[in-house]
């Protein structure tokens, strides 16, 4: 007989919304591993002691994060889903007839409380140090990458502008160590009776550098990407710091998308060791990180970098100076005939660059039977260029033959990149949301932090 249900909309129910949550459902989990309470100690300092009660700190970074778990960009759908879902109403302690807070509710605490509090940063910095009290972390080797965050800017909306780029503390350092090495050379000079060799550059003509770029007049903070196989255009890059042991996120910094990803990354892997109980010990990069600035910034932070060669191909038609042997005592160079390349004179060239120049004597090199494949016929002597601070590259590629570089190298390939494309994917890094820098690095911050709670609950369970 077939049956037909009567109207129940209007029936009084005692609800227990702890019945409706599967065991295995993630935001049980989370709950279950997490106590959200600490938030109370992070804000309170951004509220006042008089006034009209506020909506509990707690349930509104809550609710923003289940937009981050679960891929809901708009704070408008995420007010409609709070509001419907009976899973995320049981995540935030709310009772059926609780009414969700507005979209607006968001805005407004993060210009008018938020804003330069840094509550992003060390709600993210909280669940890091729980996943190294879990031993989740263990920071002895991090794996590094940047990724590309396309900006809410049209690349027809521009101006030029110039900007003034001063000297980094590693070209400091780099220019400290060449005036040293000119004052040995011509203190020895001096006491064999030899003349002054006249200066070709003033090194301080090339302190500060202008350089011309284009800026957004939408969002002036975007910087405007060019890079071989990226897409052109305005975008933000997120230099992301990941422990390969469980794929855990320790540090996420946000740039515009012109900075070089080399350009942050000593300073961010010294934040690292001042902020968690962990000492880095090797690091993982690609190729665009194999600059002498971060081989020497990781010499002076006794870390081991496994970072992969970059390919430097000579200009011209020569004996590869690989031919020729340096001695580490005497800082010459041996050439394949046996003859020695002694260090003359340092020279500056272009983009900072400082080099150390090692050349033959002419009487040796005259009637050398390699001499036209090594020189060529019009040149005097051979000459070969060494940066300054060489070795750091050199000792990066004697690691880069060894089987610990292929295993980090691995390593970086499965959680960077695996990573990335699960935050674009599912956590809302696609794209920004807001214009500035400083709501960048909060998006960038919130689905970081909804990764490495996923990745914390999964490797607790």
């Amino acid at each position: 007989m077939m049956q037909k249900d009567g109207e129940k909309q209007g029936r009084f129910m005692f609800v227990n919304l702890d019945d409706y949550i599967p065991q295995d459902h993630l935001l049980r989990a989370i709950r279950k591993s997490i106590d959200f309470s600490f938030i109370y100690d992070k804000v309170s300092h951004l509220y006042s002691e008089v006034g009209r009660p506020s909506i509990d700190p707690v349930l509104l970074i809550k609710m923003l994060l289940l937009g981050y778990l679960y891929g809901i960009p708009s704070e408008r759908r995420l007010e409609e889903e709070v509001r419907l879902n009976l899973a995320y109403r049981w995540f935030l302690g709310m009772d059926m007839g609780d009414a969700a807070p507005d979209h607006s509710t968001f805005s407004q605490n993060r210009r008018r409380r938020f804003k330069k509090s840094g509550i992003f940063q060390g709600l993210f910095d909280h669940i890091v140090s729980l996943c190294i009290d879990k031993g989740l972390v263990t920071g002895e080797v991090i794996v590094t990458d940047s990724t590309h965050v396309k900006a809410s800017a049209s690349k027809s909306k521009v101006e030029k502008i110039i900007v003034k780029k001063t000297p980094s503390a590693y070209l400091l350092e780099l220019e400290k160590e060449a005036q040293r090495l000119e004052a040995e050379l011509q203190a020895g000079r001096e006491e064999s009776g030899q003349k002054k060799r006249r200066k070709k550059t003033n090194p301080k003509e090339r302190k500060v550098v202008t350089e011309v770029i284009s800026k957004s007049t939408t969002d002036p903070d975007a910087g405007l990407m060019k890079r071989p196989g990226k897409p052109t255009g305005f975008y933000y890059l997120g230099h992301t710091s990941i422990d390969p042991k469980h794929g855990i996120i320790t540090d996420i910094h946000v740039t515009p998308g012109n900075i070089n990803d080399q350009q942050p990354y000593i300073e961010r892997l010294k934040i690292q060791e001042e902020k968690f109980p962990f000492k880095i010990k090797k690091v993982g990069a690609d190729r665009g990180y194999d600059y002498a600035e971060v081989h020497y910034g990781l010499e002076r932070l006794d870390i081991e970098g496994y970072i992969s060669p970059f390919k430097r191909v000579s200009n011209h038609e020569s004996i590869d100076k690989r031919e020729f042997s340096y001695d580490t005592t005497t800082d010459m160079y041996i050439c394949p005939e046996g003859k020695c390349l002694k260090f003359t004179h340092i020279y500056r060239g272009k983009g900072n660059r400082v080099n150390k120049i090692y050349s033959a004597r002419s009487e040796n090199c005259k009637n050398c039977p390699r001499r036209k494949e090594c020189f060529g016929g019009k040149a005097r002597h051979r000459i070969i260029s060494r940066p300054l601070f060489q070795e750091v590259f050199e000792s990066n590629n004697n690691r880069s033959e060894t089987l610990e570089y292929k295993r980090i190298q691995r390593l970086r390939r499965i959680w960077c990149e695996g990573t990335f494309g699960t935050l674009k994917q599912r956590h809302n890094l696609r794209s920004t949301y807001r214009r500035g820098i400083e709501n960048v690095q909060e998006q960038c911050l919130m689905s970081a932090l909804a990764m490495n709670i996923k990745r914390m609950v999964k490797a607790l369970r």
